[in-house]
């Protein structure tokens, strides 16, 4: 397999997980990775952890989603940049 096809592989499972089941990293994992991908799946269950505390003043309904989509951003836009 190529390395565009690799690239394209790893933004898929970073992005499909993300949306369905908000795990982010996998894709880093993917590509080896390892030490950039568990950062990033276990910043963002951190970040998430804080979000659901601040629903409890509904400022987390803002946060949570906002979060949510600066790592769906992030995360794939990182391994695309690796690439070159």
């Amino acid at each position: 397999m190529s390395s565009r096809n690799n690239t394209m592989v790893a933004v898929g499972l970073e992005v499909v997980p993300g949306i369905f089941f908000q795990t982010f990293g996998v894709g880093h994992l993917y590509r080896g990775r390892v030490g950039t991908g568990l950062a990033i799946m276990l910043s963002y269950w951190f970040l998430q952890a804080i979000n659901a505390a601040l629903c409890t003043v509904l400022i987390g309904f803002v946060t949570a989603p906002l979060t949510w989509l600066a790592y769906m951003i992030a995360a794939p836009t990182n391994l695309l940049d690796e690439e070159r």
